[in-house]
């Protein structure tokens, strides 16, 4: 997003600077929680799990937000697509060289809880080649474990 304020006069000028969407995110939705996910629409049940409970970690340095899975040991950084008030729309984009998986996350923070969908596209190719595609959308909700990650005790978010 560009912030532009023109300013009139006889030496008018225009300032213009960036605002990161990352800047935008309630620091509520910073720290550590526990995740429970329930299937709601897929195209590939055998691949894809009915039912999950994990924990995330969102943490925040500069502009990049990072989200990682203590459980898995899995860790990405993501994109803030959009924010209304306490909604947020993140995108994890990963490519391997014979797949591509975006998954997007759309919570909704309620005090230490937020509830949204998750939604997974996965996209198998073989020679350059779309060979098939998988989706899967999950109800999600989210219960706070801890306040702020140990970044945001040190004040970085």
């Amino acid at each position: 997003m560009i912030v532009s304020v023109c300013i009139k006069g006889v030496n008018a000028q225009v300032i213009e600077g960036n605002v990161s969407m990352s800047d935008m995110v309630p620091k509520e939705f910073f720290g550590d929680w526990r995740v429970s996910s329930i299937c709601t629409k897929t195209t590939n049940k055998e691949y894809f799990q009915s039912t999950s409970l994990d924990i995330w970690t969102l943490s925040r340095q500069g502009d990049i937000i990072t989200l990682m899975n203590p459980l898995s040991g899995a860790r990405a950084e993501i994109t803030v697509d959009d924010v209304k008030g306490k909604t947020v729309k993140f995108e994890k984009k990963t490519v391997f060289p014979d797949e591509v998986s975006i998954e997007t996350p759309i919570l909704t923070l309620q005090g230490d809880n937020f509830t949204g969908v998750d939604r997974i596209n996965i996209k198998t190719y073989k020679n350059g080649e779309l060979l098939k595609e998988d989706f899967i959308e999950y109800k999600v909700k989210g219960t706070k474990l801890s306040g702020s990650p140990v970044s945001g005790i040190l004040g970085i978010y």
